[in-house]
């Protein structure tokens, strides 16, 4: 039996032969497609791992400083409290209920200051006169003159 393919005559024998040369071709082909994945993988998951260390790593280090920020913050905000004094809260003009909405605000103003410790160099002792209530000679003051 003869096949035409285009000017070459094939026979039977021909044909088994070219056919094995191709399948042999077509499996070398196929095991270099499978490298060509398995290198295309192993460097696609090495990117992964490197990037997702990379991310770790940032975090970690946000984190860390997270606490010196948050110290950073306090100085800083300490600092401008010491500056411009405490902050001035406006009572909204509502309703009848500004005098409990003031006594509100005094009650957490209060809270505040004795949780974070503000004035406490005023409140210890009022019964000793301060130094600006002190006249001349070193007797207290008359209240009218403090």
């Amino acid at each position: 039996m003869f096949l035409f393919s285009g000017s070459v005559i094939l026979d039977q024998p021909n044909l088994c032969k070219t056919l094995q040369v191709f399948e042999e071709w077509k499996s070398v082909r196929r095991a270099e497609l499978t490298q060509f994945q398995k290198q295309v993988e192993e460097q696609y998951l090495s990117n992964v791992e490197r990037q997702l260390e990379r991310i770790q790593n940032a975090r970690n280090a946000r984190r860390a400083n997270g606490l010196a920020n948050m110290q950073e913050m306090d100085k800083e905000l300490d600092t401008h409290r010491a500056e411009h004094g405490p902050k001035t809260r406006r009572v909204p003009e509502e309703g009848g209920n500004e005098d409990e909405d003031a006594e509100d605000m005094a009650a957490e103003d209060e809270l505040m200051e004795e949780v974070l410790g503000i004035n406490d160099g005023i409140n210890e002792d009022l019964s000793k006169p301060s130094d600006e209530a002190v006249t001349d000679g070193g007797e207290p003051a008359p209240e009218e003159a403090q």
